[in-house]
């Protein structure tokens, strides 16, 4: 490998600093745009419906820890063991969303099947896969195929009961897309590798620069989702 001229070196580590200066408001932008849902669901709580609520419930989780998570980082302490706890929590949450809107199709019993099994797979996954202080990338694959399976499953029953006339007044459909696209677009991010989650590299920028990305456009459909006023709920 060639070595980098000495003229060339400084617009290098300049190009690295930017980056890394991007990276860092990018992130920051991706971790508290929650409030504006969040704001917006507690002027409107009044008039929420019953997803709009079950979904307030999942923001204000998502504020917090993402709060905690910073205050963490900015403090040099390791944040990684907040987001083995949030994991589950998240995921309890989102069976809770789709438990009312999916019921015709899946039992009571079937929705405590995940969540148990999920749970009891993250006690697993801690004790000797990887430790709390890692990236959990083998619990958050398993959410994120589980999310997808529950998304899919709400559009195929939409497809076979038209419920709605009008979508883009349906709370679920802007939650349930926004679901979709979010953890189909990272179930590669989540199965990387934790090597690559260790240390400041151009890849590492780059790769959670798009998962900020894709929260943010998550947000975005959550604010949607508590925006809208539904006409008609599908039960």
């Amino acid at each position: 490998m060639q070595n980098i001229p000495d003229l060339v070196l400084p617009l290098v580590q300049k190009n690295d600093i930017m980056n890394k200066d991007f990276f860092d408001s990018l992130t920051l932008i991706s971790s508290f745009i929650v409030v504006l849902p969040l704001f917006l669901s507690i002027i409107r709580h009044k008039k929420l419906e019953g997803i709009q609520i079950k979904l307030s419930y999942l923001l204000i989780i998502v504020f917090l820890v993402e709060l905690i998570s910073n205050v963490l980082w900015y403090k040099k302490v390791n944040n990684l063991p907040i987001y083995h706890f949030y994991t589950v929590i998240e995921l309890i949450l989102i069976l809770n969303i789709y438990k009312t809107v999916l019921n015709h199709t899946f039992s009571k019993k079937f929705f405590v099947f995940i969540g148990v099994g999920f749970t009891v797979f993250a006690i697993l996954n801690v004790l000797f896969f990887q430790n709390i202080y890692t990236f959990n990338s083998n619990t958050t694959t398993l959410l994120g195929i589980i999310v997808i399976f529950l998304a899919l499953s709400y559009f195929y029953m939409l497809l076979k009961e038209v419920k709605y006339s009008m979508l883009e007044t349906n709370p679920m459909f802007w939650i349930n897309s926004g679901f979709l696209i979010y953890f189909s677009s990272n179930l590669i991010l989540f199965f990387i590798n934790n090597k690559l989650f260790t240390g400041s590299t151009e890849a590492s920028y780059l790769v959670w620069g798009l998962h900020a990305i894709i929260n943010i456009i998550l947000i975005i459909f959550y604010t949607i989702a508590v925006w809208v006023k539904p006409k008609k709920l599908l039960h």
